[in-house]
């Protein structure tokens, strides 16, 4: 860069979009934990033991992997509205972060609905 070029300001976001962005990291992480702490709990509760006692029930590795999924979707995502590259990708990225959130709410509260209607009445 020439001593005459002033660097390319970046936007900064809205407020409204980087609180989203930050219940969106919180929430990921927590899923993510939930669903690794499930996959740990998983083969105890279901006697899933293999010969040298270590979990091999493929539910449990589903778990995993769900975990693994969230969490390099949130890497991808924080990669990608980090960059100052383009901003139609840096608004995509926003709107696929909004969609992870609204999904990982939406799953937290059919989950709630689904203990509330069927152990309540029990």
């Amino acid at each position: 860069m020439s001593a005459n070029q002033m660097p390319r300001p970046v936007r900064r976001l809205p407020v409204g979009w980087a609180t989203m962005l930050a219940f969106d990291f919180l929430a990921t992480l927590l899923a993510a934990l939930v669903l690794c702490t499930v996959g740990l709990l998983l083969p105890g509760i279901t006697e899933d033991y293999g010969p040298d006692t270590g979990p091999t029930s493929p539910r449990a590795l589903a778990f995993f992997i769900a975990a693994l999924v969230l969490l390099s979707s949130l890497a991808v995502t924080t990669g990608v509205v980090s960059r100052t590259g383009t901003e139609s990708s840096r608004t995509l990225a926003l709107w696929l972060s909004a969609a992870r959130l609204g999904l990982l709410v939406l799953s937290a509260a059919a989950f709630i609905t689904y203990g509330i209607v069927t152990i309540e009445p029990a």
